[in-house]
């Protein structure tokens, strides 16, 4: 007797995915990409955007008269970009579609694989926790006697261990964030796009970085910029930023990663 097999275990199974090695000139292509795609849609990037310097604004408020936790911020903005950049992942893959987006589509990106983002965003939630660990822990190392008087960013500039403290501070800072960077460089677009788990999208992004360390290295420098330049301009042109580097993030996503 012949046996009939069923179908549906196959339209439920995970893609098999493929990474790519890409040209040198990757990373430049996709912050074209993504400065495009801001253009064709600006209105609902923008609205992203201020959504998220509005967050900002309220937070640097409340730590204004703390600038070294300002500077943790900054870092802790690095860390979870690619999980608030869902919006512009599903905006970038409607305009790559021939769609018109719109603000919702954000939310609907969210419900998709959400089981799979919130775990991946509680990775990157246990990244932060360490990183404000290591950071108080320097802060307190160098700092442990000092006495404020007057402005607090004068006094620590003026202190004889501050320039061990900002070397430390750097060196665990960086090796934080390239750890976040290698498993989210395209983790969160792929778990908008495919329903992978958390696991299956951290190992493809790790793969990514390993097999293009050059142009990984070069788009890591091209975000953390476009960060830097967002923060420079008191959190007002993340609403720029943002928008640009997610929609750039999803095009380093769809170059990179390929389902079999």
């Amino acid at each position: 007797m012949a046996t009939i097999m069923s179908t549906d275990h196959i339209a439920d199974a995970p893609p098999r995915l493929v990474v790519r090695k890409v040209d040198s000139e990757a990373s430049m292509r996709w912050l074209n990409a993504g400065i495009k795609d801001f253009k064709a849609a600006m209105g609902a990037s923008m609205a992203y955007g201020m959504v998220y310097v509005v967050i900002g604004l309220i937070l640097a408020w409340m730590t204004w008269e703390q600038p070294l936790f300002i500077s943790s911020l900054a870092t802790g903005f690095l860390l979870i970009g690619p999980v608030v950049a869902v919006g512009f992942y599903c905006i970038s893959r409607t305009l790559e579609q021939g769609g018109t987006p719109h603000f919702m589509q954000g939310i609907d990106g969210l419900r998709f694989n959400a089981l799979g983002l919130a775990s991946f965003a509680l990775v990157l939630g246990v990244l932060m926790s360490i990183w404000a660990v290591l950071s108080s822990l320097s802060v307190a190392l160098f700092f442990n006697n000092i006495t404020f008087s007057g402005n607090l960013l004068d006094t620590l500039l003026g202190h004889p261990n501050f320039m061990s403290f900002a070397l430390v501070w750097a060196l665990t800072g960086g090796a934080v964030a390239a750890v976040a960077f290698a498993i989210s460089a395209v983790s969160v677009p792929l778990i908008t796009d495919k329903r992978v788990d958390f696991m299956t999208a951290m190992i493809t992004s790790v793969k990514a970085v390993m097999k293009n360390p050059g142009v990984m290295l070069s788009w890591a420098f091209i975000l953390a910029t476009l960060t830097f330049l967002g923060f420079i301009f008191f959190f007002v042109g993340l609403a720029i930023a943002l928008p640009i580097a997610g929609h750039a993030s999803w095009h380093a996503y769809r170059d990179l990663v390929a389902e079999e």
